[in-house]
């Protein structure tokens, strides 16, 4: 295929052009023919060859029957029909004009080039070559049938046996063009078809590998920090459902999915701050809440998950106990942002085996389609600002 097009589309228009490009050539041809005829029938002493211009009528009938149907009754009934139309306009030709028709051998061979150039490209392939070669020699046989008929003995059709060859041999350059083209573009389709299915792995591996960092290797984070004895009846919880949720291949647990909202905040946003709250930590919430609807489920999803993360980190390491969010509406997006005055810290001098930030957050939000700025220093404080797309249905015209 071509970009952007069905495939074999690029080899049709191809065949669409050298098609009217042909017909256009014969139809020239035929009306040479009739104008030859027409001028010798008008300086003829008797009749003339009048008849003769009937003959050509089914000619170009079935030029135009080929060229709009293309299918392979119509080339049959076009060598057919078309070389006995030639068979017997040769005949009337010849019997009017025996002695002189060698001083005006066009007027035989056009009605030939015509029937040999209209049926070239309408077969798509090989058998294209094999329809013009067809036409050639049943055109040159009925013309020599005639003239057999009639007594006379004709030389050989030069003209017409250039055309053949013109026609054939543009037509065997287009059919290896048009191989060679789509053999091109058939690579050219598996390498996108890999790149896609590697970009759709490494997706699919960045959210199990942000997941799992979210979920078990958080919550043994935090064990690690306790003092050693039992588990609490809610860390037990936490961790089966963490595993039954990797287990299951769910992105988000559904006991959360179907929490209560929280002062119109979705529920899986709510979620996260009642978690985070439920851990001795504050959040304050303010600004349009409500703007937060506004997301498809995906992307909903996935700035709940790097909220919570980011309320994770502050947790863990700003040396505070209180964050900030806030939302804002846009147009044709929703910007969060989520900030703390705590200790801050180099972004450059995170191991690159770290992966609460680069993947749980920065990584999951650009793979949802949004934009993610993170501002932060030692001693400076930590702010991240999520810039999300909105649902198609839930944007709005920006004010000029």
């Amino acid at each position: 295929m071509t970009l952007g097009m069905p495939h074999g589309s690029g080899a049709e228009s191809a065949a669409n052009a050298l098609s009217r490009a042909t017909l256009a050539l014969g139809s020239s041809a035929l009306i040479l023919a009739a104008a030859l005829v027409a001028l010798r029938s008008i300086n003829a002493h008797g009749p003339g060859p009048w008849p003769a211009l009937l003959l050509l009528i089914p000619i170009a009938a079935l030029m135009v029957t080929t060229f709009v149907r293309r299918d392979l009754p119509s080339m049959i009934a076009y060598l057919l029909l078309g070389s006995a139309s030639i068979g017997v306009y040769t005949a009337v030709i010849l019997h009017d004009a025996t002695n002189t028709i060698a001083d005006s051998p066009y007027i035989l061979a056009l009605p030939q080039i015509a029937f040999i150039y209209t049926i070239a490209p309408t077969v798509l392939g090989a058998r294209a070559l094999a329809f013009i070669v067809a036409a050639y020699v049943a055109g040159q046989a009925a013309t020599l049938l005639a003239a057999l008929n009639a007594g006379v003995a004709l030389s050989f059709d030069f003209m017409t046996a250039a055309a053949a060859v013109v026609i054939t041999v543009t037509s065997g350059v287009s059919l290896l063009l048009d191989r060679r083209n789509g053999r091109e573009l058939r690579t050219v389709e598996r390498a996108l078809r890999d790149t896609s299915a590697m970009s759709y792995q490494q997706e699919i591996e960045s959210q199990v590998v942000a997941l799992f960092h979210d979920t078990v290797l958080s919550e043994l984070t935090v064990l690690s920090h306790q003092q050693p004895g039992p588990l609490t009846p809610a860390q037990q919880a936490a961790l089966r459902r963490d595993l039954a949720m990797i287990a299951d291949g769910a992105w988000w647990p559904d006991d959360e999915a179907a929490a209560s909202p929280d002062d119109g905040i979705p529920p899986r946003v709510a979620a996260v701050l009642a978690e985070t709250r439920a851990g001795g930590f504050s959040v304050d919430v303010a600004g349009d809440l409500a703007s937060l609807h506004r997301l498809t489920p995906a992307v909903a999803t996935a700035v709940s998950l790097a909220l919570r993360q980011a309320l994770v980190n502050a947790r863990q390491h700003s040396g505070v106990q209180r964050a900030e969010v806030v939302v804002d509406g846009a147009p044709d997006a929703v910007v969060v942002m989520v900030s703390d005055a705590g200790r801050g810290f180099d972004p450059a001098a995170v191991p690159p085996d770290r992966l609460g930030v680069a993947q749980s957050v920065l990584a999951r939000i650009r793979d949802a389609g949004g934009e993610v700025q993170l501002w932060t220093a030692p001693g400076n404080g930590t702010a991240y600002m999520f810039t999300l797309p909105v649902a198609p249905e839930h944007a709005w015209e920006a004010e000029e």
